[in-house]
Order: C-alpha cells, then structure tokens, then sequence
C-alpha cells in the first residue's frame, strides 16, 4: 500500500477544480518553484510537502512536471509511514499518468493511472454557481503500482454532490469565501502486502465535504467523517 498513499497523497495536494473550470494544470503551484504542504488527521492522515520543476503546459487541461518531496500516510490503525515522492507526471483530461527512475537513470511508468477526480477533488464538470447546484454520481478504480504492492484495484465510489451555501473559512491562502459540496464516498475493502504479510484494507463509508474556494480555484480542505471519527486533509501551504 505504501506506492497507493504515496501517489494519493501526491494527487490530493492538487486540490483543485473539475476540468472544465481549472484543473491541476491551473493551480497556483503548478510553475517551476512551486511548493504545496498538506496535512491531515483523524482516521485517514495523510500529509505531503512537495515541490514542481520541470512544468511544461500545453493547455488549460494538459501539463506535466516532475514532482518531489515526502508523502506521509496512515489509515485506521494499519502501518503508516514516510514515502519519498520523486515522480514525473503528466495530466491529461483530468487523468494523470506517473513515471519513476528505474535506478539506471531511464523512466519507466507506474503500472496503473491514477483519476485525479478521485475523492471528488477533481470532479466538477461545470462551475459552481449556486447553493443547491448537483453533480452527478461516479464510480473509479485506482490502479496500484504492482511493483509495489500485491492488492487488486480498490474501488472508490461517490454519491450525487450538493452545493451548500457558501462561507468564509480562514485558509492557507488567507480568509476565503468557499463553496462546500457535500457527498458520500464509499470504499470497498481489498488487501495489501506489507512485506510478504498480507493485511486486510477496510472498506469506508463516508460523509464528505470538499471546501472550494473559487478565487484560488481549488478545494483548500476536505473534511470526511467515517464511522463518527472525523478527517480533515487541508493544504496548509502553497506558492
């Protein structure tokens, strides 16, 4: 499981809108020198710090860049841990495709892509314009690097999403006015190998709420509730 939060987490701090709004090709760090921190609690932490070089951008909605830094991860009491990022990724039509060193200085994918609308960061097909406003329900499968990790693909699906009013909420970014959009997302359980010792991966049901702040195009903080123990993945720094 270490390569799937490695990239979750990698794919979270994008946080942005759906395609037809801005994607993570139109997020504030996605320059050469940018940086975006995250950090996360409750039942699924997760936590990164990485930087961009690299970035290349042929539209609104196709880009690539190398990404580095460390991706921390943990998810109801299974082993957690510290992964070093250092990837070269390239985003097109809200799917991102991922490359690594192969230790002898060439770059070979990562078996599997990951949807960046996955967990409802990037799944707005239409710009949000009303409290009430609905998105429709969807279905993904995550594909794991299988160099890494012995598990089949975990299965992620969303309820219809619902605009709530929006609201001021202080931000890394400073006091925002954000929309919050409301769905359920459900998880299927599957397994993992965690050196030979194959452990169980739960499934989860829950409650989410993705903040999106329109003046920074991106989601600025996910809140989710599983089994009444809330999470909060919010980025905490972006340049």
């Amino acid at each position: 499981m270490r390569s799937w939060f490695t990239i979750l987490a990698g794919c979270l701090v994008g946080l942005a809108a759906g395609p037809a709004v801005a994607g993570m090709c139109q997020t504030p760090f996605m320059h050469d020198g940018g940086r975006v921190q995250l950090s996360g609690s409750g039942m699924m932490t997760l936590g990164a710090d990485l930087s961009f070089s690299n970035v290349k951008k042929q539209g609104d909605n196709a880009c690539q860049a190398r990404v580095q830094g460390t991706a921390t991860y943990g998810l109801a009491g299974l082993p957690g841990g510290k992964s070093k990022v250092d990837y070269w990724m390239k985003v097109s039509n809200g799917q991102a495709s991922f490359e690594r060193d192969d230790g002898n200085g060439q770059r070979v994918p990562v078996q599997g892509k990951f949807d960046l609308r996955m967990l409802g960061l990037f799944s707005y097909a239409s710009p949000i314009t009303q409290a009430g406003q609905t998105f429709p329900a969807q279905q993904f499968q995550l594909h794991v690097d299988k160099k890494a990790v012995d598990a089949k693909p975990v299965v992620i699906r969303t309820g219809e999403r619902t605009v709530g009013e929006r609201q001021r909420i202080s931000t890394a970014a400073g006091e925002q006015s954000c929309w919050p959009v409301q769905y359920t997302r459900v998880s299927e359980p599957t397994q993992a190998s965690f050196n030979g010792l194959v452990l169980p991966v739960p499934g989860m049901t829950s409650a989410v709420t993705d903040w999106y702040c329109p003046d920074v195009s991106m989601v600025m903080k996910q809140d989710s509730v599983q089994s009444g123990v809330t999470s909060t993945v919010e980025v905490t720094l972006v340049q």
